[in-house]
């Protein structure tokens, strides 16, 4: 058996539960797509994935040590793994809903003895939603899902166009904006350079085709010319005739700015794409100026090495890349580095375990006079830890689902106790007050909770919620249910050694501004900060 295949039959976690009296569902990329229907998860993804989930977790921890954020009820989770695989994640959706379809009437059967039979399932919380998927193409397949059975769905990550239509995904939110907004930032990037004549390379799904579609319709507005139009297969062969494809037509000395490409593709394809890029600039030999210049969607992960080892850095170097604009969260980042073996919440996430095996190449369990690498033994530092980009925005669609529940807990659990308490113990107004400050303070989970109406939760109190973020930043959904348009601009300079850190590959890329949605659509670009090797093409 070979290490990869011995790798991935140990890794069999499939999903994460924490009781509690109200259950929010998760669904993540914890391991990237896997090689064959037979094997559909692929290698642990640490910062898409495990840091997602981790996210999750301390978001609830937090909620649930309020302890008057929810009145005494506690919220727990269940979290599932997509595998970064539509399908695998639309199987392990189904136990969002099992319980609501799953159950069995027992009532016309009898035991032999003449007795009524009971079921031998454990009896188990309905979800109240969902946060999650993360990549467009997911999300899709389980938003069609839980639509179904009026489950909300919150997703951090997923940016696809099409979820903002309420005919087809009635019950989705996102704490992130619409590619549509994602669109209009990269015209006006290309507007502030006078880039009128560019090229498109998109990846074939869902997010690579609504995202270029988006891009094609406000570049017409604006009277951008789009010279070469390449849809990216996943398909090896087809994958390196399009690149081929894409450098010939970019040769002409008459299309000099088309060597601009707007670049919408999953995060999978990134790094084959810069591989195959700079294997044809070396065969063709290309002098630097004719180099392409990427101006990339945020589907470009810039915690992702893969993109830029070896060759791949000369064909990725002075990519202008969109980020969703997000801040780190320092305490969520003190309780990450907390997680070592031994404490006591790194057991609740198994996959944790299986990082480390996969980061450190170590096993648990060993003797300490063992000779073999002990997991035990390794730590995270703040050296090596690179956090997630969009861990802000998973706190913030927990943060969103627990203050939507909020409201309908006060209206049906304690103003519903106040009200029968006040019928069936004590009829005065005065002494009522006084019953229920000794014998209620912290009311219990009611009916009303334990199964909650999501079109009546989404419209009535999901979209209505304002709060201040993880981050100090006032939260709230469009009308839509997006989540605010706010993008960082960044510029990938992996020779800029001045600004660059010894640790840090995070410092190749340089923030040179932002852009905005607000009342009037804004870019701030610092141009003095791209290098000048760049600029005599950047402006061709």
């Amino acid at each position: 058996m070979s290490e990869d295949a011995a790798y991935l039959q140990s890794a069999n976690v499939r999903q994460i539960r924490i009781p509690g009296d109200v259950i929010i569902g998760g669904v993540f990329p914890v391991h990237a797509k896997g090689d064959s229907p037979d094997q559909p998860c692929g290698v642990i993804a640490e910062t898409r994935g495990v840091h997602r989930v981790e996210a999750m977790l301390y978001a609830l921890d937090v909620i649930n040590s309020q302890r008057e954020f929810l009145r005494g009820y506690k919220l727990g989770a269940l979290i599932l793994d997509s595998c970064s695989n539509p399908a695998y994640a639309l199987n392990q959706s189904l136990d969002f809903v099992r319980d609501m379809i799953g159950s069995t009437d027992l009532s016309e059967y009898q035991c032999r003895d003449g007795s009524q039979p009971e079921s031998r399932q454990m009896p188990r919380k309905n979800v109240a939603a969902v946060v999650g998927g993360s990549y467009s193409s997911v999300t899709v397949q389980v938003a069609n899902l839980l639509r179904l059975f009026k489950i909300v769905q919150v997703s951090p990550a997923s940016t696809n166009a099409d979820l903002s239509d309420k005919t087809r995904f009635e019950y989705f939110a996102r704490t992130v904006p619409s590619d549509n907004y994602q669109a209009r930032a990269m015209i006006d990037i290309a507007l502030h350079f006078n880039w009128t004549y560019v090229s498109l390379v998109y990846s074939a799904d869902e997010y690579g085709e609504l995202g270029a579609e988006a891009f094609k319709k406000e570049a017409r507005k604006m009277n951008i010319c789009i010279a070469i139009e390449e849809r990216i297969s996943p398909k090896k062969e087809a994958f390196r005739e399009s690149v081929d494809n894409l450098i010939k037509k970019l040769q002409p000395e008459k299309i000099v700015g088309a060597r601009v490409v707007v670049l919408f593709v999953g995060t999978e394809y990134v790094p084959e794409l810069m591989l195959q890029t700079s294997e044809r600039m070396r065969l063709e030999r290309l002098p630097r100026q004719k180099r392409i210049i990427w101006l990339a969607s945020e589907g470009w992960d810039r915690n992702n090495e893969a993109y830029t080892t070896g060759s791949r850095k000369l064909a990725a170097e002075g990519a202008i890349v969109l980020m969703l604009a997000s801040e780190r969260v320092p305490a969520f980042e003190e309780y990450f580095l907390s997680l070592n073996p031994g404490h006591d919440k790194f057991e609740r996430n198994k996959w944790l375990r299986e990082l480390w095996r996969h980061k450190f190449d170590c096993e648990f369990g060993l003797p300490e006079q063992s000779t073999i690498n002990r997991c035990e033994s390794h730590r995270q530092t703040v050296e090596n830890f690179n956090p997630d980009d969009k861990v802000q925005f998973v706190i913030d669609a927990v943060f969103a689902i627990a203050r939507g529940l909020q409201a309908p807990f006060f209206y049906f659990c304690i103003m519903g106790n106040i009200k029968a308490m006040k019928e069936e113990v004590c009829p005065d107004d005065t002494v009522a007050s006084s019953w229920i400050s000794r014998h209620s303070r912290m009311p219990q989970i009611c009916s009303a909770m334990k199964r909650i109406d999501g079109e009546e939760f989404y419209q009535k109190y999901l979209l209505q919620v304002k709060f201040e973020d993880a981050v100090g930043k006032k939260f709230r959904f469009s009308p839509e249910g997006d989540g605010p348009a706010h993008y960082t601009i960044l510029n990938y300079q992996p020779e800029n050694n001045r600004r660059r850190s010894q640790d840090s590959r995070r410092s190749d890329y340089i923030v040179v501004g932002r852009w905005s949605e607000d009342q009037v659509r804004t870019v701030h670009l610092n141009s003095s900060i791209f290098p000048v090797i760049r600029l005599e093409y950047l402006l061709g």
